[in-house]
């Protein structure tokens, strides 16, 4: 339907938005690609989230969208509980996030994703 699938096996790089020579990109911009693609607006990016606590971002995020207790539509946004904060997106019928392993982006199962917070733009609040 839309061009994510091709973020799926690229390589991660903190900072990197995806439109260098290698297509690194890392977790913030995988979101903003699949907010983009499905036409959601997204929030005002803050490259203090790189350094911030999940509580800063999650605050930034209700000025955007809502809370929900589980993601459900294309362009839900998860903040993954980990040990660094890390952004992950749902995308047809998963999760794309980065795999911490590989390295890269990758897509699992909405359902293997347990440790996290969501949010939906305020545009689909009614779904």
């Amino acid at each position: 339907m839309f061009g994510c699938a091709d973020l799926i096996g690229k390589p991660y790089r903190l900072g990197a938005d995806g439109t260098g020579p290698d297509g690194a990109i890392d977790c913030i911009h995988v979101v903003y690609r699949v907010l983009k693609e499905t036409g959601i607006p997204t929030p005002v990016f803050k490259p203090a989230w790189y350094t911030a606590t999940h509580r800063v971002v999650a605050r930034d995020l209700l000025t955007w969208g809502r809370r929900i207790a589980e993601p459900a539509y294309d362009g839900d946004i998860l903040l993954l509980k980990q040990d660094r904060m890390a952004f992950a997106v749902v995308w047809s019928h998963g999760i794309l996030y980065i795999n911490n392993r590989m390295e890269k982006v990758a897509w699992c199962l909405t359902e293997m994703v347990q440790d996290y917070y969501a949010f939906r733009c305020s545009r689909l609040s009614g779904n």
